[in-house]
């Protein structure tokens, strides 16, 4: 895990101005059988939940910082919107932010046992450039997906594009499987001949991470690196390789993840490369001198 001031940030347009949690609300509205106007009060009626998840950016760049590790706390999604009861010919809910974000997810995956309304993370309220009072948390998705300083909650039917889907990103927003050096570091200098652990993280859609690969020889090679799982798919996957006896030069180290699901990462250019719109699974590579 990570601290949450390590988490990175990413608004639209602008942090919006704090909403007490005592005068917050959110709609749950649109095609739903009892529209209902939720208070904070009633929020916290409801059964608490606990989960490790994992949140990236759509625009991570290869090897990039734009993902952290972190236990939320919150409620059932799937218990809130049954309250409201949507109708059968919902099948998509639109999720709107006081900022005027919005998008637009499967009714199924907003129903996922999975998913959360997360209202605090550490054991500690939101911070408010992290959504307070509340946000969403969805399994296999990119940020995107999980809107901040949420306050509306509507069943409709078929995809409505959300405002980054306007701009022509994914509709869908799965993660790609990918994977980041953590150790060493780009450019570092390793003295010759001393056992040196290779290790990082690597995430994947709900599929989880099934297997990673380094290579110090610039991808002519690869061997299997231990992997260590989090407590569910939706946490990412710490990983370690030993390089035992480093040979005098210079070294391009590459790490590999594949997926549950059988999608391994390729070599496809440099640092933002195929970031647009779909998220990279291009393999992170750095260079080390021993």
């Amino acid at each position: 895990m990570i601290p949450v001031d390590d988490l990175y940030v990413k608004s639209y347009l602008r942090t919006p101005e704090l909403v007490p949690r005592e005068n917050w609300q959110i709609q749950l509205g649109g095609q739903m059988r009892q529209a209902h106007t939720l208070t904070w009060s009633e929020l916290q009626s409801f059964p608490l939940v606990e989960q490790m998840h994992t949140m990236e950016c759509i625009g991570n760049p290869v090897g990039g910082r734009l993902l952290g590790n972190l236990v939320w706390q919150g409620v059932s999604l799937r218990a809130l919107l049954a309250l409201a009861n949507p109708t059968p010919a919902s099948d998509h809910l639109m999720i709107s932010g006081v900022d005027d974000y919005f998008t637009c997810v499967p009714l199924d995956l907003a129903m996922d046992e999975r998913s959360m309304l997360a209202f605090s993370v550490g054991g500690q309220p939101l911070p408010h450039t992290h959504g307070y009072p509340v946000r969403v948390l969805l399994p296999g998705v990119y940020g995107q997906k999980q809107p901040k300083w949420v306050i509306a909650l509507e069943a409709v039917t078929g995809a409505q594009p959300g405002t980054w889907e306007r701009q022509g990103w994914s509709d869908q927003a799965i993660i790609q499987v990918n994977s980041r050096i953590e150790y060493p570091r780009d450019g570092a200098s390793i003295p010759a001949g001393q056992r040196l652990p290779v290790s990082g993280v690597a995430f994947a859609d709900t599929s989880g991470v099934a297997r990673v690969e380094v290579s110090v020889d610039g991808g002519l090679n690869w061997s299997d690196a231990k992997v260590y799982p989090g407590p569910s798919t939706m946490a990412w996957t710490v990983w370690e390789w030993d390089w035992a006896a480093p040979a005098a030069g210079q070294h391009t180290i590459k790490a590999r993840a594949t997926s549950g699901a059988g999608q391994t990462q390729v070599d496809a250019g440099g640092f933002l490369a195929n970031v647009f719109p779909n998220g990279t699974s291009s393999i992170h590579s750095i260079v080390v001198t021993v």
